[in-house]
């Protein structure tokens, strides 16, 4: 009976030992596709296709270091993307998510020595892909930050939809300091029509399109965009709208500030 008794308690004190991720993540059941960057080039999990679709991958244009969970991924020389496809990974005609973290360790910022655009007075413009879609001429989805090419601009968020003939005043930017060596969370939702933009679980950009963004209009393959001088960690696609609540839960488990 004691040893019947003692092998009840040895299991029960093994039980947290078999937490599931799903336990650990309420979100889990609702990824579409993860990259942890832990040391690889491949995602964790996929619905679609998880083979990098780029062609030749140059594994020396990139390192991992370390990360908000774990490592993250770092493009050091130039500008880089990593492709998968799009198919059953990210759907814009119903809602959905995508959470990013990255770091801008090096990018190019605009200084009084920024050479002007040719024969003007405007400085150039410097932009990084944060999420997006690959380009196709009959329209992709784009979240930029990009430099105001006024002398001394600051840097703007901007989330577009060019080449989409039937959307024409959705495009939205507002200001925003990204500071080098500082660790940002990135969320955009949408629900279909709407779409929303998070930075460090607040609010920043809100716009609607006029019609849903159906996959008959985006190109077969999405990219992991690793633009030269960043670092990328957690990249996350979701099949639900994510409530501001979650954005903000999101970010508060993984601030490295905190």
């Amino acid at each position: 009976m004691k040893k019947h008794a003692l092998a009840l308690i040895l299991c029960a004190g093994l039980v947290p030992a078999f937490t599931t991720a799903q336990e650990e993540d309420p979100l889990y059941e609702n990824i579409m596709f993860y990259h942890s960057f832990e040391g690889t080039f491949q995602p964790d999990q996929s619905r679609g296709s998880d083979k990098i679709q780029n062609g030749r991958l140059v594994k020396e244009n990139y390192s991992f270091i370390p990360g908000v969970k774990g490592k993250a991924i770092y493009c050091p020389a130039k500008d880089g993307a990593l492709y998968f496809v799009t198919k059953e990974n990210i759907d814009f005609s119903k809602p959905g998510s995508v959470s990013t973290w990255i770091l801008p360790k090096a990018w190019r910022v605009q200084t009084k020595d920024t050479p002007n655009q040719g024969k003007t007075k405007w400085k150039q413009t410097y932009s990084n892909g944060l999420i997006s879609t690959a380009y196709n001429p009959k329209g992709y989805v784009v979240l930029q930050r990009m430099t105001s090419h006024v002398p001394g601009g600051k840097d703007l968020l901007w989330l577009g939809f060019p080449c989409f003939k039937e959307i024409k005043k959705s495009n939205v930017s507002k200001n925003y300091d990204f500071q080098l060596g500082k660790w940002y969370h990135i969320v955009k939702t949408w629900d279909g029509l709407n779409f929303t933009v998070y930075v460090n679980g607040e609010e920043i950009l809100k716009t609607a399109v006029p019609h849903k963004i159906t996959p008959d209009y985006l190109a077969r393959l999405f990219p992991i965009n690793i633009g030269k001088g960043v670092a990328v960690d957690e990249y996350t696609i979701y099949d639900k709208q994510l409530s501001a609540e979650e954005v903000k839960a999101m970010f508060n488990k993984l601030n490295p500030a905190k």
